[in-house]
């Protein structure tokens, strides 16, 4: 066979298969990985930003979001390049910067090592913001904005919390106040979100909480709150 044809394959199997591993086009079409880099590089295409970069895609195929990602599976493409790359230009982006969890849900990997060498090569800046680190552009005038942003989203979520640490004086049977109170602040954040998203989020931050107690604390303090089943 050709070493053209070998190409043409990696190719047709990527147009009918939107994501594969670089172990799984060498083993299903028996060719070289330098056969699929090689047919790669020829048409154009994507490495996933997480999982080493195991992960490839087509270049026409990803459908980005405004925040330059796409997730296939559990798989994430970057517009921006690698994922330092991509972690510095979500934290410039933003505008209240990124906490560790924000940035691992939507990269869908462990980015603390990556993080720690964006700050010593001082491609980017932190803060403390109550228990959370928030990480902000690395340019004083848009981290300085980032920072106004962020204390101001937090200023009614402390409210809320101080308000329901002194109202609130039972909570749902099995259920600690300070993972009550931390949902009530995430409900505040993201009105929106469902049961299952709001416990999802909630788990990122290490809060150990299912979305059936979510459901049990708005039944139980009868909030007027519409979430998804």
């Amino acid at each position: 066979m050709k070493p053209s044809d070998r190409g043409d394959r990696v190719v047709g199997f990527l147009q009918q298969h939107p994501v594969a591993s670089f172990e799984a086009l060498e083993k299903r079409l028996k060719v070289s990985r330098r056969t699929v880099r090689r047919a790669l590089a020829k048409h154009g295409y994507y490495s996933s930003c997480n999982g080493n970069g195991a992960y490839v895609t087509l270049r026409d195929t990803p459908q980005f979001t405004p925040d330059g990602l796409w997730v296939y599976r559990k798989s994430c493409f970057s517009s921006h390049g690698t994922l330092l790359q991509t972690i510095g230009a979500l934290v410039e982006a933003s505008p209240a910067g990124k906490t560790l969890a924000q940035l691992e849900e939507q990269l869908c990997t462990r980015v603390h090592n990556q993080v720690s060498w964006l700050l010593q090569d001082e491609k980017l800046t932190r803060i403390y913001s109550g228990r959370h680190v928030v990480y902000l552009s690395c340019d004083a005038e848009p981290a300085a904005a980032q920072q106004r942003q962020r204390h101001e989203q937090s200023r009614p979520q402390d409210a809320v919390a101080a308000r329901v640490a002194t109202s609130f004086t039972r909570c749902p049977e099995g259920m600690r106040a300070e993972t009550v109170i931390r949902l009530l602040v995430q409900m505040i954040a993201t009105p929106n979100a469902s049961a299952a998203s709001l416990a999802k989020k909630l788990q990122a931050q290490g809060v150990a909480i299912q979305a059936e107690q979510v459901r049990r604390v708005i039944e139980f303090y009868a909030l007027e709150k519409k979430t998804a089943h």
